[in-house]
């Protein structure tokens, strides 16, 4: 983007990602690459200048709620359900 995007604009972009990055979706594109495992995170970064070394608005989804990948029970699957924005720390 060469804009700053609006409230408005950041919410159509997170709401076309969370129609595209379903488990299927995710899942095949782990299968065309051969990886075994789930995609853990999913990361959107959306640059508005051409700075490369600063992200103004990051994302992240991910498919477990908690770190443990072993624990594949209902309670710890979030399927990519949830979009985060990453903050700096």
């Amino acid at each position: 983007m060469r804009n700053e995007p609006s409230k408005e604009e950041l919410e159509s972009i997170l709401m076309e990602m969370d129609e595209f990055s379903t488990v299927d979706n995710i899942n095949e594109i782990a299968r065309s690459v051969k990886w075994g495992l789930e995609i853990s995170n999913i990361y959107l970064d959306i640059n508005t200048d051409q700075n490369k070394k600063t992200i103004e608005h990051a994302y992240y989804a991910r498919y477990f709620k908690t770190s443990d990948a072993s624990d594949h029970s209902d309670t710890n699957i979030e399927g990519y359900g949830t979009w985060y924005e990453l903050t700096e720390q």
